[in-house]
């Protein structure tokens, strides 16, 4: 910039070239910065559905070239994949059954059993995280993803296995729920036109946890050799109701469950006898349990496969509880959750028995003194309770059905509201909670199903499960110490060291730049 004085004027001559860049320049900066910050406002929010589970990173996943890019542990973990790594390629290379993914960093070549696949954006290291495109990944073992753009999910949902029980289901998207509220302690408050609340628990289902579950029931079959035995695993709402990004993907784990059962354990088919009555009253929007109408289609579906008759609703005496405000109300209290679900509270319908019975509670398997007289059905409670008077760790009841058959069965508490029907078609029917037994829920008295049934030789056991009980590792080892008093889960898992189950032995070559993916 030069000054020039002419007579009483000082005129300044601008150096146009100068100005000119140094424009260009601030105009380069502040897109790069508008861009970064417009990058991170779309890319960090953004969550990765796997089968139900909500991937939890430590990184949060970001946008390149249109893809979405996660820190890589967690998701071959999520697939129980194996993973390994070269330090001085930087390649990383993963298998999982079959298949094998080898990957290097800032490559766009991505090579899949051999076969060559173009990556749009190559696999990167991202402060001390490796991230790779997750599309390109999950599809490469055979998955579906797809992106709820309202919500920003990233939906990836393994592909059912073939089973004869399960095959021809299908899980259609006609009675989801529309907009998503948020998460209040843990329970996903869903809604349609603003007014009508639901609460939902988002749970999934591992592999591992699914082969440990079924090699818990093919030891009791191979005890009981002389038993019927059946295995009836059971979806939560959020199979059918959730919005499209929050889905389960149940279908898929129990037909892996099913297909891990030995030939002398009949699975039961529950997950299509709910979407058929998904039109229904078949789950409370307040509680995480199913209604006493959803636990009859189960009842009806076991029939089917027991070659027992199933009574028809007419020929019970309806009843109902209004204003009821379910589990899901306790745990919200104090949240914003609470007062949607409190505007959208349940009717608790249920069916009186038809039959004439005796009923009594025991704390111990020998059966030697009762605790109290049972009701079946108790309608003070004015909950869920009303169901088996809630949860007691065993109840016995005699009716007057005159078949000489008898059941027994493992529950939890879905299994309350679904007990009672099976009055109608046993003799004897034993109901066994695993929870309350073993040193577990401040009863110290054991119970193992091969003892019991050595004492009283029924025909039928049938072991009803829901997802979360089946994920969780605490709840599967109670469940395995009423197969085998001294079940240890990682007993016939050389690998494992007791971790929990998003836990996979690492390769010693993997480096701290590769993300863990655990809390």
């Amino acid at each position: 910039m030069k000054k020039l004085k002419f007579g009483d004027f000082l005129i300044t001559i601008i150096d146009v070239k100068k100005l000119f860049c140094k424009t260009i320049i601030l105009i380069a900066i502040l897109i790069f910065i508008i861009g970064s910050l417009s990058a991170a406002a779309s890319s960090g929010d953004i969550s990765v559905n796997f089968d139900g589970t909500f991937l939890k990173f430590d990184q949060n996943p970001i946008i390149v070239n249109s893809r979405t890019m996660v820190p890589l542990r967690t998701v071959f973990e999520a697939y129980g994949a194996e993973v390994s790594w070269d330090e001085g390629t930087e390649i990383i290379t993963s298998r999982l059954d079959d298949i094998e993914i080898i990957l290097q960093i800032d490559n766009n070549e991505m090579f899949r059993n051999g076969k060559v696949i173009h990556l749009d954006a190559a696999p990167m290291i991202e402060g001390d995280r490796t991230l790779v495109p997750v599309r390109a990944i999950s599809e490469s073992f055979g998955s579906e993803v797809t992106w709820d753009d309202i919500n920003r999910i990233v939906c990836i949902r393994n592909l059912p296995e073939s089973n004869n029980v399960m095959n021809g289901t299908i899980i259609s998207d006609e009675y989801r729920y529309e907009n998503y509220d948020g998460q209040y302690n843990g329970v996903s408050i869903f809604n349609k036109n603003g007014i009508d609340y639901f609460g939902m628990e988002l749970l999934g289902i591992s592999k591992k946890s699914g082969e440990k579950y079924a090699e818990i029931l093919n030891g009791m079959a191979e005890d009981l050799p002389d038993v019927r035995v059946f295995c009836g695993v059971v979806p939560t709402a959020a199979e059918f109701y959730a919005p499209f990004g929050f889905r389960t993907n149940y279908l898929s784990a129990i037909s892996h469950i099913y297909n891990s059962l030995n030939s002398n354990v009949t699975p039961i088919n529950i997950e299509n006898a709910m979407m058929s009555n998904a039109d229904k009253y078949i789950y409370f929007k307040t509680d995480h349990h199913w209604t006493h109408l959803g636990s009859y289609f189960a009842y009806r579906e076991f029939c089917s496969v027991s070659d027992n008759m199933a009574s028809e609703l007419d020929e019970f005496e309806k009843r109902t509880i209004n204003n009821y405000l379910g589990s899901w109300g306790k745990v919200t209290v104090d949240t914003d959750g609470y007062n949607m679900l409190d505007s959208s509270r349940d009717i608790i319908e249920f069916y009186m028995p038809k039959v004439e019975f005796e009923g009594q509670s025991y704390s111990e398997m020998e059966m030697d003194k009762p605790t109290k007289n049972m009701q079946l059905i108790n309608p003070a409670f004015g909950n869920y309770a009303i169901f088996l008077e809630g949860d007691n760790p065993l109840e016995y009841y005699h009716t007057n059905v005159d078949n000489g058959k008898s059941i027994c069965i493992i529950k939890e508490s879905f299994g309350n509201a679904f007990s009672t029907w099976l009055l109608n078609n046993y003799e004897n029917v034993y109901i066994v909670d695993y929870r309350i037994f073993n040193n577990n829920g401040e009863n110290y008295n054991t119970f193992t199903v091969k003892e019991f049934y050595d004492m009283y030789n029924f025909d039928d056991l049938l072991v009803l499960s829901y997802p979360y009980t089946i994920q969780q590792e605490d709840l599967r080892q109670m469940l395995g110490q009423t197969w085998r008093s001294d079940y240890v889960e990682y007993s016939s898992y050389s690998n494992d060291k007791g971790s929990d189950d998003n836990d996979v032995p690492l390769p010693t070559l993997v480096p701290d730049v590769i993300d863990t993916g655990l809390e």
